[in-house]
């Protein structure tokens, strides 16, 4: 999902045109200000243009010379254009702040009949000065206040005589601005924009459906092209649209129904959260301190390479503006410290669209931004293309392209490009679904050998500096006729031959079986052991939501003195992708008429590639406690609510190491035959053997160890104190730092 940029708007919430009622409300928020009169206006532009329009008929003789911030939006200077104003400005320092001896010093030099002020990010950047604004007033001068980046903030607005505002940059609407002031205001003059109000709901419902609807890849971005296009026309226009537009009836009944508490409180928790996660990295820092109850529209930094940040956070889908172009009226009048400004600063997108998934995720590309510096410069690799060899099918199964996509999520947060590649289009759903782009060779997955020449040309064409291989398939001729185009990373389960190429990975714990080491010396870096496992991110979020579940626990039962009883047990199934011993069917076949199925939910994985889905569909359908997972997006979330679980070996075991789920376990593959020896020791998990070998007597084991499981409260805890030690989830960032060139 994109973070930031313009609002997108829902289809279903723009109201009909047809018997649409005008119906008079307030904004609580705008109330606060304390004002008289309001009026709702087209834009921030239209509301400065009718409040200067206002101040001249109200005030006859008034001078019409305005003391304006240096660092301001150029937008803000037309409407004084266009009404004929003279324009003079004062500085601000990096604290955007005003100097009190300079103001002073200017108004008395210029005797303004206006002075514009702005709070900047939610700050009351204005506050060791708002007395002096009220001894200015008793002088006759003007005193007007711009919101837009400050709309919630408590003292803002006090001592102005206008307040004026956008509202179209706080919330999903097409149009929007207002101005308020115990002075009369002049609507004589305003006009409605129906075509530009149209147009605009037009392409923010297109961005809507671009975000939320189905589509092609590349038929997405052909949307995006169009919106984004439509909106820089739609600001132009705005620039050249002289005069006082009214807010159009639509945006008026959809503020209707916005929830303004809501989305104060939803922006003050995203920008204390991002504030604290970014507070101390010497790359950027926030422009403002921390105020309690901030809720500004961006969370304003400084970054000392803006440019290269930016693009960073763009080539992770996260949109951070700059706050404003140089205008041509205030270029030739900047200060050294303005012009800082103008150069350093970059806008983090906090609103109320997004939660704190959204946030983590800013901040933990934030975070790899730091990761990727050193010295001021940036890591090696950014800007490479890598390639992604995997296949995914009812053989192979879901691990391998799963694990492949964790890697490639670190890839792009080191401004990697990573293009899949696979032999068919089993996988290519997955693959579209997480964003990640593929190519399909039309090959032979069992035969790696037959698609090198086809592989070459792609290789090639997309410019590919590095090539992650995941495939039993390979053999050394293959690797042999890639290795001249690019860097080969391969991850290695079985060590069947020794291969040419440049990394070998084998994150499990028996690698110690095998002489990587002696047999790889000066060939190839090697990546061995628990602590490359590649687990998602999700794993380490979704454990810690479950640790304060069960401090909470922990604190029920202190208080009621005594364990606190369980009505069910909830267990997760699982065998892979393909499940091609049908272990999960046997399992739970054998489960019916056990006292254990009727205590205990089991949470059943079926992957898409499932042999026999129809059968588990119809034990489900006689047991209310089976519930399958056909699609299950949050893996962790579904372990995280899990009491234990059942589980071929693979990845998967690691995934419930990092959850600290107590396990019993099975083997079902050859490359899964070594994981009974490390999971099976110092109680890390309960090994039911290879069902391969003897499934009745593995599926026995499977339900004996499932009701030890339950009796030994002490075992579990035993053995999630034993899992916790096994991977710390950040294998897939130490394996994406190998694919620098």
């Amino acid at each position: 999902m994109e973070i930031g940029s313009i609002y997108e708007i829902d289809p279903a919430k723009v109201p009909s045109k047809t018997g649409m009622p005008e119906k008079p409300f307030s904004l609580k928020e705008i109330e606060k200000y304390g004002k008289r009169n309001m009026v709702f206006t087209m834009s921030g532009r239209s509301a400065i243009a009718l409040a200067l329009r206002s101040l001249v008929q109200n005030r006859s003789g008034i001078v019409k010379k305005c003391l304006l911030p240096a660092y301001m939006c150029d937008t803000v200077f037309f409407p004084f254009q266009w009404e004929g104003w003279e324009i003079r400005f004062y500085h601000l320092n990096k604290n955007l702040e005003a100097d009190e001896e300079e103001l002073r010093r200017l108004v008395e030099l210029e005797r303004p009949g206006l002075l514009f002020i702005h709070a900047y990010y939610g700050v009351d950047t204005w506050k060791p000065m708002r007395s002096l604004l009220k001894t200015w007033k008793k002088e006759g001068i003007c005193i007007m206040e711009d919101v837009t980046q400050s709309y919630y903030l408590e003292s803002a607005g006090a001592e102005a005589d206008y307040v004026v505002g956008s509202l179209r940059k706080w919330y999903p609407i097409p149009d929007g601005g207002f101005v308020a002031a115990d002075e009369s205001i002049c609507r004589k003059g305003m006009v409605s924009a129906d075509e530009f109000t149209q147009k605009r709901l037009g392409f923010l419902t297109e961005k809507w459906n671009y975000l939320h609807g189905e589509g092609k890849a590349e038929e997405k971005a052909g949307m995006k092209e169009r919106f984004l296009r439509k909106n820089r026309e739609m600001e132009e226009w705005l620039d050249c649209h002289e005069g006082a537009g009214k807010m159009s009836r639509e945006a008026l009944e959809m503020l209707a129904g916005i929830d303004e508490e809501a989305c104060r409180e939803q922006r003050k928790k995203n920008y204390c959260y991002l504030y604290k996660r970014i507070k101390n990295p010497p790359q950027f820092w926030p422009i403002l301190p921390e105020t309690d109850g901030a809720a500004p529209l961006y969370l304003a930094v400084y970054a000392r390479e803006r440019e290269e940040l930016q693009r960073f956070l763009k080539s992770h889908d996260i949109y951070a503006p700059v706050l404003w172009p140089v205008g041509e009226a205030n270029g030739s009048s900047l200060s050294k410290e303005e012009g800082y400004i103008y150069e350093h600063m970059l806008a983090l997108p906090i609103d109320q669209r997004y939660g704190r998934e959204e946030m983590e995720r800013v901040a933990a590309v934030l975070e790899e931004y730091c990761f990727c510096k050193k010295d001021g410069k940036e890591r090696k690799g950014a800007g490479q293309v890598t390639g992604i060899r995997v296949d995914a099918n009812e053989e192979v199964g879901m691990g391998h392209i799963m694990r492949c996509m964790t890697i490639a999520k670190q890839l792009r947060k080191l401004g990697q490009k990573v293009l899949f590649f696979t032999a068919d289009h089993y996988g290519g759903g997955l693959l579209e679904q997480a964003g990640m782009e593929y190519r399909c060779l039309g090959t032979s997955w069992k035969d790696m050998e037959g698609e090198t020449d086809r592989l070459r040309e792609e290789l090639a064409g997309a410019g590919c500096g590095n090539l992650l291989v995941d495939s039993y398939y390979v053999t050394r001729n293959y690797f042999d006729k890639i290795r001249d185009l690019c860097k080969i990373i391969y991850i290695d389960d079985c060590f069947a031959d020794v291969y040419p190429v440049d990394v070998v990975i084998n994150y499990n714990a028996y690698h110690v079986r095998f002489p990587y080491e002696e047999a790889y010396r000066g060939k190839a870096k090697l990546l061995l052991g628990t602590e490359y496992v590649p687990l998602r991110e999700e794993f380490q979020e979704e454990y810690r939501k479950k640790c304060q579940r069960i401090h909470e626990l922990a604190r029920k039962e202190a208080e009621e003195g005594e364990p606190l009883s369980r009505k069910k047990y909830e267990v997760l199934l699982s065998s892979g992708g393909g499940d091609v011993c049908d272990a999960l069917y046997g399992i739970l076949l054998g489960l019916e008429g056990e006292a254990v199925l009727r205590k205990t939910i089991f949470h059943v994985v079926v992957g898409r590639f499932h042999p026999n889905k129809e059968g588990l569909e119809e034990l489900a359908a006689k047991n209310r406690n089976i519930i399958l997972h056909d699609h299950v997006s949050n893996m962790a979330e579904l372990m995280g609510r899990c009491d234990m679980a059942v589980s071929a070996a693979g990845t998967m075991l690691f995934e419930l190491c990092a959850m600290r789920v107590p396990t019993v376990f099975f083997v079902c593959a050859d490359n899964q035959q070594y994981d009974s020896e490390f999971f099976g020791r110092e109680e890390r998990m309960l090994f039911a053997g290879d069902i391969r070998k003897d499934r009745e007597d593995c599926l026995e084991r499977v339900l004996a160890g499932l009701k030890t499981l339950m009796e030994d409260r002490a075992l579990r805890e035993r053995m999630e104190e034993a899992l916790g030690r096994v991977t710390d989830g950040c294998g897939a960032e130490r394996i994406s730092t190998q694919f620098a060139l």
